[in-house]
């Protein structure tokens, strides 16, 4: 079975976000960590590439700037199947382009996966770098879980 790779830099860090977008919102705590365990998540970074708030959202947008001095902290996710990238591709949503980059592992090596780069409302962009301690600590991540009306079309979806 052929697996795929995506790197997170925003709200799908936590795996409280990741797991109901992987496995929708009304699967057992035994399905939800069955999946976790199947994956693998590794700290990465993105050079050329800059993460950036957006006005009025709780979640990040990532842009190339091609300047290697910009990066990206971030996760590495393996494992992943043909519908996990699917589910991913409609949470994304239009104003995310998954595109090939090549990211940088703590041990320094260069692996190529895929991430969701920004191509929505440049005017959106605060320039304000985005911090993922700060949606966790701030109970935003919470809140998010609870308000987002984006997984109606994920949750839709795992329904099918």
């Amino acid at each position: 079975m052929a697996t795929y790779s995506s790197f997170f830099y925003g709200s799908l860090m936590s795996k409280n976000v990741l797991l109901r977008v992987l496995c929708g919102p009304d699967t057992s705590d035994d399905e939800r960590n069955l999946k976790y365990n199947s994956i693998q998540l590794k700290p990465a970074f993105l050079k050329g590439y800059k993460r950036s708030a957006l006005k009025g959202e709780e979640y990040p947008a990532m842009i190339y700037t091609g300047n290697e001095e910009d990066s990206v902290p971030g996760i590495l996710c393996e494992n992943l199947t043909t519908d996990d990238v699917k589910a991913l591709d409609v949470f994304e949503g239009s104003d995310y382009q998954r595109t090939s980059v090549k990211v940088t592992e703590d041990n320094g090596s260069l692996t190529s996966t895929d991430a969701y780069v920004y191509i929505g409302n440049a005017d959106l962009l605060t320039g304000t770098e985005w911090s993922f301690d700060y949606f966790l600590a701030s109970g935003k991540e919470q809140k998010w879980l609870n308000d987002r009306c984006e997984f109606f079309d994920v949750d839709s979806l795992h329904a099918k």
